[in-house]
Order: C-alpha cells, then sequence, then structure tokens
C-alpha cells in the first residue's frame, strides 16, 4: 500500500500541471453549502461529511441553501473513516479544528480553512478561552497542515502563514435584476446571536422604515425565514432594489459570499464603512458609518431604480474584476498541489528536484535493513526513527523454524512485514528498485540481528552506508568485516570502539542499547516475587546458571522466557530484577529492568560503559558473586531503599536512555559527519576544479542573441554565470551532482538535479535558444536518446553546443595498438567516459538526433604543426604504421576534442526533387529569421521566393505586408494584406495587419472594425487585444482600455506592450491591482527582466509595500549593479522609509 501510495502522488503531480487535471478523491466537512459548492467546481469527487453537532444530532446538507452537486457525496463520519482505512482518499480539508482532530491520525495531504477570525471566535465565546493559551494547545494539530485563508484579515487575525484564496463566482449563471419590489434584502443565519460581526442593531438603525425581506435561519428575528432553495435565493436577488450589509470591521470582512452573490446579480448595495469592502461610495453602491445617511441612500435608490441598475451593473463588474471564479479554482489547485507537494516532501519524496545538505534536511528518508521481528534492536530503532524522519524498511521475517531454533516460541507479539522483502542473496538493486518513486534515501542502515547478511552490491551505490552493531563481544572477527563494507560503524559494546578502530575502520561510534517506554514501561502490579529473571538459562553449568540456583535455593525466584510487554510485567512484579553479563557486554535487560521500575541487580560489566550512565546504589545495585545474596536480602527487607532506587533508576533511564535518544544520536553523529565524508570522498574521485570551471572555450559559440539558454552537466554554474553576465539572459542548468547543483543555485536562475537520461524534462517544448553539452555526452549510458529528447526544447533556430573528446587521437590509438586502454581520473579515457566518438560518429550521433552540424572547433595538439607543414602522408604508432593519408585524415589524429554547433536539420531547397511544402516551409521559415533580426527587404525576398512557389500563401502575402509596415511603405501592406484576406477570408494575421493599418492612419472606427473582426476569428489574439487597448487609450477612455490591455496578457503574458501600457494607466488611474498581478505573472515566467523589476519596485512602493519595493530593487542590483535608475530610486524609497 505505501508504494501504490506513493506512485499515485508522483502521477499526481505530473498531471497537476497540465491542462487535464487528475481526478481526486478528497475528504471534506459540511459546514458551508455555498462555499462548498464553489469548490466542486474543481475536477475532484468529494466526499462530505456530515459532521456530528450534539449526541445523535447531525449537520445535514441544507438543499434550501443549495442542491448537492453531481460530484459530491454525502457520507457518515463512520463512513468517512472506512474510506480513510482503506486508502480511498487523496486529500483533505477541514473548515475548523474540530475537522482536524477527527482526521488528525490519518497521514495524507490536509488543508485547513480559515473561515472566520480567532479574535470573533473568542469575543463571540463570551472570551472565556484565553487566546495564547488555545494557540498553543492547538498548533501540534497544524503542523504538516497547508493553510489556506478567505482574505487577508483572516490571516492577519490568526498571525499564521498561508495562502490566501478569496472567494468566487461565475456571474453568467447570476444577472437578470430588475429590482422592481421596493424592498431592502439582507440574508444570513444567526444575524442578532452574532451581532458582534454582522453588525446587526446598526442594520436596524440603518433601516427604520423601509420594508424588509431577511432570508436564513434567525431564531431572533421573527419576519425571518428560511429560503426555498437556490432559485428563490436568485429571484430575491433579482427582483429587491437593493441589498445591506453591515458585517463589523475588525471582526469580519467588508462583504460575504451572500453579498457578492447579490452584487453578481446586480443588485447595488448598501454598506456600513470597512477596510475590506469592495463597495466603492457612490460607484457600487454606497458606504457609510452614519446610519441615517445610508438610510436616506436606501430611499434614493427606492426611488431611482435607474441609479440603482446603474450602481448594480458596477457591483456586477467589480465581482467580475476582483472575484472571478477561475481565479478561484486556479488558486485553489495550486493549493492543493501545495499540500500535496508538501506532503510528499515531508514523507520523504521530493519531485522538485530540491537539493538540500544532509544536515540540514531535519526529517531524513532512512532505508533500514534487518530482519523482521520484534524483541530486536531494530525494531525498536525503527520505531524511534519513525517518530521524526521517513522511514522504508527492507529484509527478511522471521518464519516458525527461525522461532523454534532460538527458542523464541513464547513471542506473543505480531511480527509486522518488512516495506520491501530483501532475503539475504538479494542485491540492494532490488530494492532501490522497489523504492516509491521520488524517494531517495538519506543513507542505508543495517542492523545485525544475527540473522541476515549484507547486500553483496552495496558498494555500488553512492550514499552513505550505516551499520548498528550489538553483539560484537561475541562475533568481533565477523563485525569487523561487516563493518569494512560501511562508511559509518556504532557499536552497542563500547569496549571494542578502540579495537575496531585501530584495526583500520573508520568512522566507528558507541551507541548503547536502550529501552521503549511504551513497551518496557512499568506495570502497576502487586510484587509478588522476590526476584525475577527473563532470559535463557543454559543447559550446561556456567556462571549464569550457578548464580540463579544460588539465588534459587534462598529466595522467591521466578525465570522465564517472555518478550516485549509480557517481560515488562514479568519485572514489574518483581521486587529485585537480575541481570547477568556475557563477556562484560552492557545488553538490554540493563535498560528494559530500569525501565520497569523495580530494583536492577547487575554485575558491573567493566568496560561496558555502564557505571558512565549509571550510579551505583542511586540508580541501581552492582553485586560481587560472592555478596549477591547479601545484597538481595539487605534489599528485600529495606523496601524502602529499594523502592528509591528503583524509581531513581526509572526516572534516569527515561531522562536519557530510550531508544528515542539513541535515535537522535545517531542522526547527531550523521549530521555532523556526512556531508565532510561526502566532500572528502568527493575530492578523492575529482579534481578540486572539476565542478568550477568556466567553459570560456565554448562561450564564443553561444549566439550573441541567446536569451534563454540551457546547460546540461552545468556543475557549479561557473559558465553560465559568465553567460548571465550578458543583458536579459536566462541560464538554466541540470546536474547529477547534488554538492554542485547547489552551488549552481546560487548563481543561475534554475537548476534541476537527477539524471539526463531518466528525468523528466520540466520544460516546454522550443523555449531554449542554446543548449550546451560540455563533455557530457560520452558519460551517458544512450547519448542519442537525450539528444533527442532535449533537442524538442531547441527553438526553431536554435543552436546545440556539444564538447566530445576524440578517441582517434593519436596517443589513444598508440596505446590501442599496445595493448593497452588504461582508463584515467580524467582526458579521453576517463574512467566515468561510457561511450567513445570518433568525428564520424559524431556527425552520425548529430544526424540521427534531427540535428546539422553548422560549426566545427577543433583543440588540436601542438604536435600536429610539425606534420602539417611537413606535408606527411603516413602516421607510425610504434611497430604499426598507416599510409596513404590524407591532410585532413591526419589531422583527426591530432584532434583532441570536438567543438561542435549544430541546429534543427533543415530542408535542401536545392534537392533536385523537393517537396513543394518543405520548399515553402524553408522559404517561410528564413523570411521569418529575417524579419526578427530586423533585415526586413531580405525578409521580402525570401516572402517573394515563396509567393512564386504559391502566389496565393496568405502567410507570404501577410510577410510581405508586415515588413512594408517596417519599412515605412503603408500602400504596398496594405495591398498585400487586402490579397492575403481575399485568398483566405479567415485569415486573422491579414485583419490584424489591416487593423494595426488603421491604427497607424488614425482611422479609430475602421481600425476597431477590422480588430474585432481579428477577434472573431481568433478569440486570444493578444496583438488584437493590445491594439484595441492603444485604441481605447487614444480616445482616453482609460477603463476599456485597461480590460484590453488585460485580455492581452490573458492571452500572452509574453505581450510587453500591453504589459508596459497597462503599467501607464495604472499610474494615471492610481489603481496598480490588476498590473501588479500580471507583472508577478510575467516575473515567474521572466524572473531576470530588469525592466519589468524595476516596473514592479514602482508599482510595490507606490502601494505603500516599502519592504518589498525594496527588496525588488535590490534584486535589480543583483543583475545590474550600476543600474542608475534602481539606485536612485532605492535611496528615495530608503528615505521614505526611514520619516
Amino acid at each position: 500500500m505505501i508504494r501504490r501510495f506513493f506512485r499515485k502522488y508522483k502521477g499526481l503531480l505530473i498531471l497537476i500541471r497540465s491542462p487535464s487535471f487528475m481526478k481526486l478523491k478528497i475528504l471534506t466537512f459540511n459546514w458551508h453549502e455555498p462555499y462548498l459548492c464553489l469548490l466542486s467546481r474543481m475536477n475532484h469527487e468529494f466526499l462530505v461529511v456530515e459532521p456530528e453537532i450534539a449526541p445523535d444530532h447531525y449537520r445535514r446538507w441544507d438543499q434550501n441553501m443549495r442542491p448537492v452537486p453531481d460530484n459530491v457525496c454525502l457520507i457518515s463520519m463512520e463512513q468517512a473513516r472506512e474510506n480513510l482505512e482503506q486508502g480511498e482518499i487523496d486529500c483533505i480539508i477541514a473548515h475548523n479544528v474540530k475537522d482536524l482532530i477527527e482526521v488528525r491520525d490519518y497521514s495524507l495531504p490536509k488543508i485547513m480553512v480559515f473561515h472566520n477570525c480567532l479574535t470573533t471566535e473568542i469575543k463571540l465565546g463570551n472570551d472565556k478561552v484565553n487566546r495564547k493559551d488555545y494557540l498553543k494547545k492547538i498548533t501540534p494539530l497544524f503542523e504538516g497542515v497547508t493553510k489556506i485563508f478567505i482574505s487577508e484579515m483572516k490571516r492577519a487575525d490568526w498571525e499564521m502563514q498561508g495562502e490566501i484564496i478569496l472567494p468566487g463566482l461565475d456571474v453568467s449563471e447570476y444577472g437578470g435584476y430588475t429590482g422592481s419590489e421596493k424592498v431592502v434584502l439582507r440574508v444570513g443565519n444567526l444575524l442578532k446571536e452574532r451581532d458582534l460581526m454582522m453588525g446587526y442593531s446598526f442594520s436596524e438603525k440603518v433601516l427604520k422604515n423601509h420594508p424588509l425581506l431577511t432570508l436564513g435561519m434567525n431564531p431572533g428575528i421573527s419576519e425571518s425565514r428560511i429560503s426555498d432553495g437556490f432559485s428563490d435565493l436568485l429571484n430575491q436577488f433579482q427582483n429587491n432594489r437593493v441589498y445591506i450589509n453591515t458585517t463589523v470591521d475588525g471582526f469580519e470582512d467588508g462583504y460575504n459570499l451572500a453579498m457578492l452573490e447579490a452584487m453578481a446579480t446586480g443588485m447595488p448595495v448598501v454598506t456600513s464603512e470597512n477596510k475590506t469592502s469592495p463597495i466603492c461610495d457612490g460607484i457600487n453602491g454606497f458606504s457609510s458609518n452614519d446610519p441615517d445617511h445610508l438610510n436616506r441612500c436606501i430611499g434614493n435608490l427606492m426611488q431611482d431604480p435607474v441609479l440603482a441598475k446603474e450602481m448594480g451593473e458596477n457591483a456586477r463588474k467589480t465581482v467580475v474584476e476582483k472575484f472571478p471564479i477561475n481565479k478561484f479554482i486556479q488558486s485553489w489547485s495550486r493549493g492543493i498541489e501545495l499540500a500535496i507537494n508538501d506532503f510528499l516532501k515531508r514523507t520523504g519524496i521530493d519531485l522538485q528536484g530540491d537539493v538540500t545538505p544532509f544536515a540540514e534536511k531535519s526529517r531524513k528518508n532512512i532505508l533500514m535493513d534487518f530482519v523482521s521481528y520484534p524483541a530486536t534492536t531494530a525494531h525498536y530503532m525503527e520505531r524511534a526513527l519513525r517518530q521524526h524522519h521517513n522511514v522504508m524498511t527492507c529484509g527478511a521475517q522471521i518464519n516458525d523454524e527461525i522461532k523454534k531454533c532460538w527458542n523464541l516460541e513464547a513471542l506473543n507479539w505480531e511480527v509486522t512485514p518488512q516495506d520491501i522483502p530483501r532475503e539475504n542473496a538479494t542485491p540492494l538493486k532490488q530494492v532501490l528498485d522497489q523504492l516509491p518513486h521520488g524517494w531517495k534515501p538519506d543513507f542505508y542502515f543495517w542492523i545485525e540481528t544475527g540473522l541476515s547478511s549484507i547486500p553483496t552490491d552495496l558498494q555500488e551505490y553512492d550514499l552513505p552506508k550505516v551499520c548498528y552493531l550489538i553483539d560484537t563481544h561475541i562475533n568481533y572477527e565477523k563485525h569487523l568485516d561487516i563493518a569494512s563494507h560501511f562508511d559509518f560503524t556504532f557499536l552497542a559494546q563500547k569496549d571494542y570502539v578502540e579495537k575496531m578502530t585501530d584495526a583500520g575502520i573508520k568512522n566507528v561510534f558507541w551507541l548503547p542499547l536502550a529501552c521503549d517506554p511504551d513497551i518496557h514501561g512499568k506495570v502497576e502490579q502487586e510484587k509478588i516475587w522476590d526476584v525475577g529473571f527473563v532470559g535463557t538459562i543454559p543447559e550446561t553449568r556456567n556462571r549464569r546458571k550457578t548464580l540463579l540456583e544460588k539465588i534459587g535455593s534462598r529466595f522467591n525466584l521466578s525465570c522465564e522466557r517472555k518478550f516485549m510487554d509480557e517481560m515488562a510485567e514479568h519485572y514489574s512484579r518483581s521486587k529485585i530484577v537480575f541481570n547477568n553479563a556475557i563477556n562484560n557486554d552492557l545488553n538490554m535487560r540493563v535498560f528494559e529492568a530500569l525501565c520497569s521500575g523495580s530494583l536492577l541487580l547487575t554485575d558491573g560489566a567493566i568496560g561496558s560503559g555502564l557505571e558512565e550512565m549509571f550510579e551505583n546504589r542511586k540508580h541501581l545495585i552492582i553485586y560481587e558473586d560472592e555478596n549477591i545474596e547479601n545484597l538481595i536480602a539487605h534489599y528485600l527487607d529495606d523496601a524502602k531503599e529499594r523502592e528509591l532506587i528503583a524509581e531513581q533508576g526509572r526516572q534516569e533511564v527515561l531522562k536519557n536512555h530510550t531508544y528515542a535518544h539513541r535515535a537522535d544520536d545517531l542522526i547527531n553523529v550523521l549530521n555532523r559527519e556526512v556531508d565532510q565524508y561526502a566532500k572528502d570522498l568527493n575530492d578523492m574521485k575529482k579534481p578540486e576544479n572539476y565542478y568550477k570551471n568556466i567553459r570560456h572555450d565554448l562561450i564564443p559559440l553561444v549566439p550573441e542573441d541567446a536569451n534563454c539558454i540551457l546547460e546540461v552537466g552545468c556543475a557549479e554554474g561557473m559558465t553560465g554565470n559568465e553567460l548571465k553576465k550578458r543583458p536579459g539572459v536566462f541560464v538554466a542548468g541540470i546536474e547529477t551532482n547534488e554538492t554542485a547543483a547547489e552551488m549552481a543555485r546560487k548563481v543561475l536562475d534554475d537548476v534541476i538535479t537527477g539524471d539526463i537520461e531518466s528525468m523528466d524534462i520540466p520544460y516546454s517544448p522550443s523555449v531554449f535558444d542554446c543548449i550546451i553539452f560540455a563533455d557530457v555526452l560520452e558519460h551517458l549510458v544512450n547519448p542519442l536518446d537525450v539528444l533527442k529528447k532535449m533537442s524538442k526544447l531547441l527553438k526553431k533556430d536554435g543552436t546545440v553546443i556539444m564538447s566530445i573528446p576524440n578517441v582517434q587521437f593519436y596517443g589513444v590509438v598508440h596505446q590501442l595498438i599496445e595493448g593497452n586502454w588504461t582508463y584515467q581520473k580524467e582526458g579521453i579515457l576517463d574512467e566515468t567516459h561510457l561511450r567513445f566518438f570518433t568525428f564520424k560518429e559524431i556527425e552520425k550521433l548529430v544526424k540521427e538526433a534531427g540535428l546539422s552540424i553548422q560549426q566545427v572547433e577543433e583543440t588540436l595538439d601542438p604536435q600536429y604543426e610539425k606534420f602539417s607543414n611537413e606535408n606527411h602522408t603516413t602516421l607510425k604508432f610504434g611497430r604499426l604504421s598507416i599510409d596513404g593519408l590524407t591532410p585532413e585524415e591526419i589531422r583527426r589524429f591530432f584532434v583532441f576534442q570536438y567543438k561542435i554547433v549544430a541546429g534543427k536539420a533543415m530542408v535542401d531547397i536545392h534537392n533536385e526533387t523537393p517537396d513543394e511544402n518543405m520548399v515553402m516551409e524553408k522559404l517561410l521559415t528564413d523570411a521569418l529569421n529575417h524579419f526578427d533580426k530586423a533585415e526586413y527587404e531580405a525578409a521580402i525576398d525570401k516572402y517573394e521566393e515563396a509567393l512564386e512557389v504559391d502566389s496565393t500563401s496568405p502567410e507570404a502575402l501577410v510577410g510581405v505586408g508586415n515588413c512594408c509596415m517596417r519599412l515605412q511603405n503603408p500602400q504596398k501592406a496594405e495591398a498585400n494584406f487586402i490579397k492575403a484576406k481575399t485568398y483566405d477570408a479567415e485569415c486573422q494575421k491579414a485583419w490584424l495587419g489591416l487593423g494595426l493599418l488603421e491604427l497607424y492612419k488614425e482611422n479609430a472606427k475602421q481600425a476597431e472594425i477590422y480588430l474585432s473582426k481579428t477577434i472573431k476569428i481568433n478569440p486570444q489574439s493578444d496583438k488584437a487585444f493590445c491594439a484595441l487597448g492603444i485604441l481605447k487609450t487614444n480616445a482616453n477612455d482609460l477603463k476599456e482600455a485597461k480590460e484590453y490591455f488585460c485580455r492581452a496578457l490573458d492571452a500572452n503574458i509574453d505581450n510587453l506592450l500591453a504589459l508596459k501600457s497597462l503599467i501607464e494607466i495604472s499610474y494615471k488611474t492610481e489603481d496598480f491591482d490588476r498590473a501588479q498581478n500580471y507583472l508577478k505573472h510575467f516575473l515567474e515566467v521572466y524572473p531576470a527582466n530588469i525592466n519589468m523589476l524595476f516596473a514592479m519596485a514602482g508599482i510595490q512602493f507606490k502601494r505603500g509595500e516599502i519592504e518589498d519595493s525594496l527588496q525588488t530593487l535590490d534584486t535589480v542590483l543583483v543583475l545590474d549593479p550600476k543600474h542608475q535608475y534602481a539606485l536612485d530610486f532605492q535611496n528615495s524609497v530608503r528615505t521614505v522609509s526611514v520619516e
């Protein structure tokens, strides 16, 4: 189930970013039918619990409020638990703390929606709850829960971090306002009872004698009634004249869903003043804290239906602008993605490719390997590590044969199978292949159980390998061999740490055994035996058997073979617990007996560390064989002292010696050691500067106009950082080495960690101008597949740059002739190279990948100069010579490395029998390339060549027209646009060209006709929307202009003219909301665009977001430290912030 679960979420996070959003099964609770109906707009299945609000009383779905959506299924809490237990739920949405308590024991992505202010809830409860104490009590419930607030006010009041998602409405489902009834409409539940937040008493002062209809559950308001379903509610919105809202500032937002629905219908709103109100006084309603004034405003609306409709229409537009349903759905989709992503990260799966140093990971992914049976250190360590880390287990399971052989028949404890079975002969590879996709272990942890062996392929994997060895006092030689295969060795027996270190084992640490209080804890039982012992008593006489016989001859002794909680109960019923060490070991019984709360009588176990942890006669009693009977007699007689020492021993072991402590100690040691150890290993593998090289030889090959660059195998990003010195360049990197990738993230715009051959590439097709493979392809299993995959990311005129070592190099050939092929740390025969290339093989590779070589540069051995000057035709390699070589063939033996520039393969139009379509495509592509480079005359030449092939080609005709526009030849441009639309009446580019031409000629009316026609053909034509925006700006209709610029940006966020124009309007109107939102969207795509970052800083300053403005200016100055405008503006902003 665990593996199925993780694979499911891997698929989810891939699909969650695609248009066909994966359908989830979401569990939520019925507290607010209208809000749940909004949530149901997402493409998911919702299981809605009808919660119990009092014994045998449930909050049923109110059909009068909303019908149940088709994708909503009403269930009981019992049914919900059944679905949860069966793993059928993908995500949980809670609406209050009670909901979270119901599901706290289930490990799933969880979201908490904060509908109300905590301050308000406490006040409504008559201040019976202390805010600080309440938050302290419930904060643990929020651990790992994604928080979503329905407004900024709610988030600020709770003083927590989280996402804000405003309500959203589809106004097309409302409308039809007539206002025919001169009645005020008020909607809400428990208005009088919640006067503090709903402002009921204020509304009464406002209303006075105006006719009123109150809808909702209001037992304290006699004239209130419940609506007869949504159609009735909508009818009241349509027919009543005005809506009243009086929610109280500081306790509730200046709107609620009912008010937004009224506005969406077209009702004007009369409201009390509230900082968060969407009502602008005199525009879409009236707003005031003067009840008499509002009363008069209602009177005006009653007398003037035209004014009511005008304000209502403005209110409707406000909902469209500030509370759109599509934004609500998109925000919630992102919220669910965030919850799932965070959940997967906490459970060990990171699909974002983040690289975090080992020590900085508070929650590790641990792959544990041991034979599963309960009464072992491994079982207890697993339980302890799972408390704070993500654990996957592998290994075999104890069977009946082993139980019988080891005398374990008395083990009455369920044996839990491992997550991934691994028999002794099973290699680690098979285990790793079965791990959840994206779950990468931070370390492999093998624990001795006496039944398993280490995987034969352990050394093949580059991850920290840790072992915990228990019985080294019995199996020293065997443990010495085991430890040699691990990076870190922990020993339960202290006396062998130094000995093993002296034997050459590195990183050896003492980790004593411990107790598990949940299993070994004190059981309140009558103590019926003088002395108790749990363990094996051999048939043959030894020290243990002798001592037990001596004790049994004088005292009431009970010896049992018991395990786990039954063992703890036996200890708890014994006044004294006897322990005997083998070879002075510090055994489990010491800690387990102390945990039980009975007095421990143990031998000294010299060198074991016992007396470093516990004090004789304070925590336990240490005996000598000769005085054991006297000690037992003494402490049986002195019950008070016996119980005192026993309790002190119990407290000490609980304080410092549980397996939770040992798990923390283990992790603390690894935190301290692993990163340095990995660095040391890495330093041994690669030269110090291996990941720090700047490829100065490749940088000139990168086209100057390449603005979006991807380097595969970016190392620490030094080459990319050099390229970023070019203005406006975006550089991304892909790197397998996590440490190098982490460094690259500090200098590049985006870095992904992973294996280029197996990873899913998170970039869109045709997005990069240049892709660099600097000494990468020779390291791959299948470089052809990688080149094909990556070439899809290349723009039409993009380039691929490759540096590839030449295996035909004379030094390598000479070795081979002598029978040698010796790998090295670096160079052509680098020990990590998997593939080898000659120039001919490079040509094949490039061609099969659908690319064509445009340029070749060579790194030549200096000795080549001698051969080239002397006109040799023969090369000698020791006893072998090659004759009849051309100068070019000789040259290739002296090339150490090839540097290749390739582009997407184009059709050769000079082919004797070319395909006409392919010829057209080539000509049109060439023309467009010239156009993009502002080479308009050359572009016209190519378009006219295309027209010779097809004189009716609308694309070629439009191309000529566009070029003529740039060359200030409007007559020829118009002629070509008209021809294009004549041949293809639906050619939107032709209509667009004509519209832009009329705009150029300042013929606004005709321009609007042509541009509207363009949009009719292509409703996503951002250029047409932008042109209409310019047209409206010229007419000083800034409101309409803003709408057109926004629609242009909705269609294409890359439309810089629309974005700049929208920003200009925002300054003219002092309304920056939408401009800031589109800027945020643009900067998410182009985070290094200095001009737009500077624009964002300006808007943030105008909105009073001083700190944000300074932070954005800092980003500008990181990208361009000499940006004078940013420096001047930064000083101005700082002056304001100081004032």
